[in-house]
């Protein structure tokens, strides 16, 4: 594993529960403090912090380190006249980078590929976090027989993309379901910050999570959705609207944001007086 930080040290944690074995952990520019914590974590691996010092004790080797930071290793590895890389298989585990960056490898014989794991990693060492999840896989036809092992291991689905166009945007809707989600969650949270207690702001926004995902895994399309948008109500759009008036990014993200949710329920109206109702409100929200 290079560069076992959060995405790394989890995955590794999480495969070793499984039985797989971790030879090698590569600390790349770690300080003490956090060598020391990994060797809590794995007292049977070897830890180093140099890419130069990896034996060839392995059959996978992972690159977790940072996207700017994988061609540059790669690289780097492929120059390392001490590993005979025929028959390794290497991963970068980027859900952006292209499998390209790992041609250098291929040449002196590994079989590569993408292993992207999609769920957010907030912290170290946390395998719970790489198990029972979605992972997609772009490379190699025997990297992809390695990344169905892998995958089956940690109890997950493996996603098999054919291109980088298909990457790019799983990686868009990924981004767009995490962070999207934090971000109108957290916007939330500050309008409500000047006259609503810090408790009942956590309690509310966690109970109105709850209840959207269970919308979200019990309901189709637009069935989801609740409020003034599932309503057709243009005179409660409105409000928020002028209350949103003097926030103008908060405002911005209120109507595209709705725009989308008015498009996803026009798309699937059949009643023709509700139906107009919706576009009433789609112009609205496009003023």
């Amino acid at each position: 594993m290079v560069g076992p930080g959060r995405v790394g040290s989890s995955l590794a944690l999480a495969l070793m529960k499984r039985g797989w074995n971790c030879d090698t952990l590569v600390a790349v520019g770690d300080v003490e403090s956090e060598v020391k914590e990994l060797r809590n974590h794995f007292p049977s691996s070897k830890i180093v912090q140099t890419p130069s010092a990896l034996g060839s004790r392995f059959d996978v080797l992972f690159l977790t380190v940072a996207d700017g930071k994988i061609e540059e290793t790669a690289d780097g590895l492929a120059q390392n006249a001490g590993v005979d890389w025929d028959g390794k298989t290497v991963f970068h585990v980027s859900g952006f980078i292209k499998v390209g960056v790992l041609s250098g490898l291929k040449k002196r014989g590994a079989t590569v590929g993408a292993f992207h794991p999609i769920s957010p990693f907030a912290v170290k060492c946390a395998p719970e976090r790489a198990e029972g999840i979605c992972y997609d896989f772009l490379g190699d036809p025997a990297a992809r027989r390695v990344a169905r092992l892998l995958a089956m291991a940690l109890s997950s689905r493996l996603i098999l993309l054919k291109s980088e166009r298909e990457r790019q945007l799983l990686h868009v809707a990924s981004v767009i379901v995490s962070n999207f989600t934090v971000i109108g969650t957290r916007a939330a949270e500050d309008i409500l910050a000047g006259f609503v207690d810090r408790r009942d702001i956590d309690l509310l926004t966690r109970g109105l999570l709850s209840s959207t995902f269970s919308n979200l895994t019990n309901s189709d399309g637009g069935k989801a959705l609740t409020g003034p948008l599932a309503r057709a109500d243009a005179t409660v759009i409105s409000s928020h609207l002028e209350s949103l008036a003097n926030k103008p990014a908060l405002l911005q993200f209120y109507r595209s944001s709705s725009r989308l949710g008015i498009e996803m329920l026009i798309k699937e109206e059949r009643d023709p007086n509700r139906r107009r109702n919706l576009m009433t409100i789609k112009k609205l929200l496009e003023e």
